[in-house]
């Protein structure tokens, strides 16, 4: 496998180490497979794709010693899948990509949760259509709901250049948006959204003076269900489980909170009237437990004599 030359052609796309781990091994991982099978490159076969599906099933998590999730699965096919495609338009010593013709395992979705960011990789990845690109950043840097989003027009949205704490500036969104209840809110989107958004009006919105900022095909506001379809669609090419535009929603919030944000300060901008409702997306990685607690106990040491 061309695993190097992939991994720098998926380096233009993203610049996210963490995907780019994520990716290369679980290439070297489907590598190993194959190599233990006495398959080369080119024998692979929609047969091959089930037989490492089934590989995958029996495969035990070395830490926990539980089967991999049906989400793990699926999201190492997708890889492999991507890596086929990538193959196709490089040479054309291949046909039908082979891991797009089998079925994925079912992935149950209890509830509303946040997305892990190797997937939301891969979804971005996916989408090449400026408006749609636009859309998905939207709602992952903002934290809007899907009615808020489609109800947004051209002239919500302002930009303001803000000076960071590392001493550099970028350009953050903001503006106001009527929400649950009929309330009327701020909110603020970060650079990525923005950028993506100025992109898209640039380029496909010069001729036409229609207010909505997402418009439809057929040139009129875009609708919730449009939204709908254009992300189920996203996650079928990246070949990863459904997501609901819930979920980039809750994203947003578990990604701030992960970074440090506070619960009145997310409740603000989430739209939230209660705390309660805000506090369940305190949901924090093993690393922020670990560094506050750090951090905590570095200052016990320093003030206490005990």
């Amino acid at each position: 496998m061309r695993i190097e030359e992939y991994m720098l052609s998926l380096s233009v796309r993203t610049r996210s180490v963490e995907t780019l781990r994520a990716y290369r091994q679980d290439l070297q991982r489907f590598q190993l497979f194959l190599h233990t099978n006495n398959l080369s490159i080119d024998q692979v076969r929609p047969s091959t794709i089930e037989s490492y599906v089934a590989h995958l099933n029996t495969e035990s998590q070395r830490l926990r010693g539980q089967a991999l999730s049906p989400a793990t699965i699926v999201r190492r096919l997708a890889v492999v899948s991507d890596y086929f495609d990538w193959t196709q338009q490089d040479s054309e010593s291949f046909g039908l990509n082979p891991a797009r013709i089998v079925r994925r395992p079912k992935v149950r979705n209890v509830g509303i949760r946040s997305v892990d960011d190797v997937t939301l990789e891969a979804l971005l990845l996916s989408v090449s259509h400026r408006r749609d690109r636009a859309i998905i950043l939207l709602f992952l840097y903002s934290g809007l709901r899907l009615s808020e989003l489609r109800s947004l027009n051209r002239d919500t949205i302002s930009a303001r250049c803000v000076s960071l704490p590392d001493g550099s500036s970028d350009y953050f969104g903001e503006g106001e948006v009527t929400g649950k209840g009929n309330k009327r809110r701020s909110f603020r989107l970060g650079p990525p959204a923005l950028a993506a958004i100025a992109i898209y009006m640039s380029e496909d919105r010069e001729d036409d003076s229609n207010p909505a900022l997402f418009l439809s095909e057929r040139g009129e506001r875009i609708s919730a269900r449009s939204i709908q379809r254009i992300l189920s669609s996203a996650c079928e090419a990246a070949g990863i489980p459904h997501i609901h535009p819930h979920q980039l929603r809750h994203s947003f919030a578990t990604r701030a909170v992960n970074a440090g944000m506070s619960t009145p300060v997310l409740q603000e901008l989430m739209g939230h009237s209660s705390l309660a409702t805000t506090q369940r997306y305190f949901h924090m990685k093993a690393e922020r437990v670990a560094r506050e607690y750090h951090a905590t106990m570095a200052f016990v040491r320093l003030t206490s004599p005990v």
